[in-house]
């Protein structure tokens, strides 16, 4: 059985190049499921779902820094 964190962010601890070949969404860069069925819910309020990792966010501060546009506030 594969082991997935409790949350979205335990699950993406991964090298994995430069990311602007990887769909985000759609492909299978994190275990052997697409992020789209692994978490349909923040999928379905993606503003961009044919976004590449490369531009799902940017390095700041020696750490990445998620930039992903949402439909909705995630924590109202």
């Amino acid at each position: 059985m594969e082991k997935w964190g409790r949350n979205f962010r335990d699950c993406l601890n991964w090298e994995i190049g430069n990311g602007k070949d990887i769909k985000f969404w759609e492909d299978q860069w994190v275990g052997n499921e697409q992020l789209k069925t692994k978490f349909p819910r923040l999928f379905s309020l993606s503003v961009e779902k044919d976004i590449s990792l490369a531009r799902s966010g940017f390095w700041a501060n020696n750490g990445w820094e998620w930039f992903m546009a949402w439909k909705r506030s995630l924590f109202d």
